[in-house]
């Protein structure tokens, strides 16, 4: 078991640095350029990323299956996750975001957390739309929900 800890804290902690890098390029970028067209390019180069994340997969995804790699893969411990499988919708309802952990270490104040949370939301946008599974995200963690609740719909 302490292996498994020791390899969700080591995953929290690449995805923390990666969300630092986000953040500094984003407020990089935006002294550059107006935020705006800093932040559509942000979400362009990182829907992007989820449309080859989703042409990466071996299989075409469905709601149950993306849920599935998930948990297979770790992604349940990393973001402490509840499955939720209904007939018309799967949810994943998660209640920790290592993102948001890196974004703390640099400062970021709730509104830049919300903007980046939702920045990089983009590669899951992007990795469902290429596969064709209407995707909602109801409640983020960053915005100041309890949990984060994305929504894919069958």
């Amino acid at each position: 078991m302490a292996d498994q800890d020791a390899v969700v804290q080591n995953v929290r902690a690449a995805f923390g640095d990666r969300a630092i890098y986000l953040g500094l390029l984003y407020r990089s970028f935006s002294k550059a350029l107006p935020p705006e067209q800093a932040e559509a390019l942000a979400r362009k180069a990182i829907y992007e990323f989820g449309q080859l994340k989703g042409k990466a997969d071996t299989a075409h995804m469905t709601p149950d299956s993306w849920v599935d790699h998930h948990v297979a893969c770790g992604g349940a411990a990393i973001f402490e996750t509840e499955i939720v499988k209904e007939d018309d919708r799967t949810e994943m309802h998660m209640t920790f975001c290592p993102l948001m952990t890196g974004w703390k270490q640099i400062g970021c104040s709730d509104a830049e957390m919300d903007l980046l949370c939702d920045i990089a939301m983009e590669v899951d946008r992007g990795r469902a739309d290429y596969h064709g599974i209407p995707y909602e995200i109801s409640e983020r963690l960053a915005k100041g929900d309890h949990i984060c609740r994305l929504v894919l719909k069958k």
